[in-house]
């Protein structure tokens, strides 16, 4: 892995062997800067958040859809100076980036994608507050909160989960530290526990918010104003509709399947397919993904990755509400 700011020799070294708290750079997860006075009016019309709500102190998770409500990206979004920066993994930032760039030439708003301005790491494990300290920061009270220190932001997505971003130059200084770095899968792995979601290509203009619960993650505003996409968002809310969410599943296997592979549910004799790999990430021999499936399913259905090793796949509790 060779980025602007993160060397082939640093990526080699970094391990999913942490325990503990960790912080692991994540050049798989980009910045797009959203500036221009009519940047928060014209985001507000284009996502599933209410932009109306977002502070010097908070961030705000959301979803940008095409006029069908099938999503594009999966994001979050923060204050930075006059300007608005937009957290993605990059296949969904380069999606929503051609969209906003398309019909924002009707707004007084610029796009900048800062590739070689900003760096991602995510933190976690046990233990992680005195990381997030010793990098200087306060810690955010709750989730959906964020914190400020030396040009640099950190938003608390869930207790012992976290996003850092900063000017790359930092990012260099801070790989120079005696800190615990790890690989990106640990970070991902917490990422999928936590029942969190991104697109990557394969599925991207394919599902609708709900079907990676972005309803039950504060993802989604109900009382908003008109949004691209929102007749179709609204309608599964109030008239329903939508028979499928995402879960977590795990197996024993080396194998790491790519998104939107399928996974089967056994009925009787046969096996019929049902849902699709969303993300997935393979430590140890252990797999951890989160898959679209009926939202009836139960942990008692047999459910298997389709393959030629015919993986047998156990669900393990969302740590939300879908209700």
């Amino acid at each position: 892995m060779q980025t602007s700011w993160l060397t082939a020799e640093q990526y080699a070294h970094l391990s999913t062997q942490v325990q503990g708290a960790f912080i692991a750079p994540l050049p798989a997860f980009q910045i797009l800067s959203i500036s221009g006075p009519d940047n928060l009016k014209y985001l507000q019309g284009q996502s599933t958040c209410d932009l109306t709500q977002l502070t010097a102190d908070n961030f705000l998770r959301g979803a940008h859809c095409d006029a069908k409500g099938k999503m594009w990206s999966i994001f979050h979004v923060f204050s930075h100076a006059d300007s608005l920066h937009v957290i993605a993994f990059r296949d969904e930032l380069v999606a929503s980036t051609a969209q906003w760039q398309k019909f924002g030439v009707f707004s007084k708003v610029s796009f900048d994608a800062t590739e070689g301005r900003y760096a991602v790491f995510g933190l976690g494990g046990v233990g992680s507050e005195q990381l997030v300290t010793s990098l200087g920061f306060s810690l955010p009270a709750t989730d959906g909160q964020l914190s400020r220190h030396d040009d640099a932001t950190l938003l608390r997505l869930a207790a012992d989960h976290y996003l850092l971003v900063m000017p790359q130059h930092k990012a260099q200084q801070v790989m120079q530290r005696p800190l615990p770095f790890a690989a990106p899968n640990l970070w991902l792995k917490a990422h999928i526990l936590q029942g969190f979601a991104y697109l990557e290509q394969p599925l991207i203009g394919e599902l609708v918010p709900q079907m990676l619960n972005l309803q039950a993650i504060n993802g989604i505003s109900f009382t908003k104003g008109c949004y691209v996409g929102q007749e179709t968002v609204a309608r599964l809310k109030y008239r329903g509709g939508n028979k499928r969410a995402a879960y977590i599943l795990t197996a024993d296997t080396d194998e790491v399947p790519v998104a939107g592979s399928d996974i089967e549910l056994q009925l009787e004799n046969n096996w019929r397919r049902v849902g699709q790999v969303i993300n997935a990430v393979n430590i140890n021999n252990q797999l951890w993904l989160i898959a679209l499936l009926p939202n009836d399913i139960t942990p008692a259905d047999i459910l298997r990755l389709k393959s030629e090793q015919s993986i047998v796949l156990q669900q393990l509790p969302l740590p939300y509400s879908l209700t």
